[in-house]
């Protein structure tokens, strides 16, 4: 548990995790074939903007933690950042590749080098019927779905993306979801964990929320280390804690994954002789209208078991998990409770720096801190000590801050500034 590591044990985790990074030896995977449907989007879901005070889409914020994350390790070794490139393979589906390569043009590749980002697609399969027929979706055209986040493998294989790994000189790389929020890509403490100890494949945990969290946990099965889905645990055993009063069951799967390049490799070369599906039942359009069927589907975690060592580390879930899966509106993992889960992070950096936020009694301050100002709330005590952040909301770009600067303390300071709030109030 990271909670439970000393300072200098992550510091030195981090420096770790940040000289791959300056060498070269950092890559980077992005899972983003979905589209936004459940969103009320046809669009690619990393195009999604959850209604940060920014409006930048999830594209976006992940892209600049990126050019971030290169400046820290830049820094790290004394290095300017152009001398640093961690390259950014994105995993679309058939469904998203036009419209996501689209979009990064369009927004200059939000500021990396368009040769550092590398698209490639996700496999497919056919479709069939319980009986084992093939779903034809026109008269000649075989009815496809994806292949599964597992698919992934082969996929980076199949598209040259491995080689160019090879080409490179990466040797690990940091795989996550675009639908997370608060992913932090690349992240070098993790990193620096996982090359610690000697691993050839990690993954980030999080505690369950609760017992009955709809999420896959790790555990032991038949002596390697696997994800169990929620579905296959019995109430019982979802609720069972040992002698110190855990969950035996409490660290829940998000998609936050390490891989040696050599491990990826393996796992690719084994999956398209052995690799073994995953039956989901869904309606099928076909020639004849939508028809019950199979889609065939490999899990991610279906290689875990092959990993000769796996790490685990539980983060903090308030830093590192806010899934946006659900539309607007929804309890749970929807643009709303992950924009909070971002504000109230970026609140808490702010005032550990040494800003202050004043609440007006209905609200708390709106402060948003780009990923282009700081990765993980480091960088920020120069440019927000001192400072007052109200309600109205404040964007701290990688600019000076627009903030209301702290009262004096003399009486009549205080009043003329708490008259200054006031209309400022009313004229919004």
């Amino acid at each position: 548990e990271i909670e439970k590591c000393s300072k200098d044990k992550t510091n030195h985790w981090r420096s770790i995790g940040l000289a791959k990074a300056s060498q070269g030896k950092l890559g980077v995977v992005l899972m983003a074939g979905g589209q936004g449907t459940r969103l009320g989007s046809s669009a690619p879901k990393g195009c999604y903007n959850i209604g940060l005070p920014s409006n930048k889409s999830l594209f976006q914020l992940q892209a600049e933690r990126l050019l971030r994350l290169q400046h820290l390790a830049a820094a790290s070794a004394g290095k300017a950042d152009a001398e640093v490139e961690i390259p950014w393979y994105i995993m679309t589906s058939e469904f998203t590749d036009d419209d996501t390569k689209c979009f990064f043009a369009d927004h200059e590749f939000f500021g990396l080098k368009p040769g550092q980002v590398k698209f490639f697609q996700q496999g497919t399969m056919p479709c069939v019927t319980e009986s084992g027929r093939i779903i034809m979706e026109s008269a000649s055209k075989l009815a496809r779905a994806p292949d599964g986040n597992g698919g992934l493998y082969m996929a980076l294989a199949r598209s040259g993306c491995l080689e160019d790994m090879e080409t490179r000189g990466v040797e690990v790389v940091d795989c996550y979801c675009v639908d997370n929020a608060l992913a932090r890509l690349g992240d070098p403490l993790f990193v620096g964990y996982c090359c610690e100890q000697g691993a050839d494949c990690g993954a980030r945990v999080v505690a369950k929320a609760y017992p009955e969290e709809r999420v896959g946990v790790f555990a032991r099965r038949a002596g390697a280390v696997q994800v169990v889905e929620y579905s296959e645990l019995h109430p019982e055993q979802a609720c069972g804690v040992g002698p110190d009063g855990q969950l035996l069951y409490n660290w829940g799967n998000v998609a936050m994954h390490f891989f040696t390049r050599a491990f990826l490799k393996k796992v690719a070369e084994q999956f398209e002789r052995t690799g073994v599906y995953h039956v989901a039942r869904k309606n099928i359009p076909s020639v004849a209208g939508t028809v019950p069927g199979v889609k065939l589907e490999l899990f991610i975690f279906d290689a875990f078991q092959l990993a000769d060592k796996f790490a685990l580390l539980e983060v903090k879930r308030h830093e590192e998990f806010a899934p946006v899966k659900n539309a607007a509106g929804s309890l749970t993992d929807s643009p709303d409770t992950a924009r909070a889960l971002v504000l109230d992070l970026h609140r808490s950096w702010i005032q550990a720096a040494g800003g202050v936020t004043q609440e007006d009694g209905t609200s708390r301050p709106c402060v948003e801190v780009s990923p282009l100002a700081s990765y993980a709330g480091e960088g920020l005590q120069d440019r927000a000590r001192g400072l007052v952040f109200t309600p109205s909301g404040t964007v701290m770009e990688n600019l000076p801050v627009q903030a209301v600067p702290p009262p004096t303390e003399s009486p009549l300071a205080r009043g003329v500034a708490g008259i200054v709030r006031w209309l400022k109030r009313k004229r919004e």
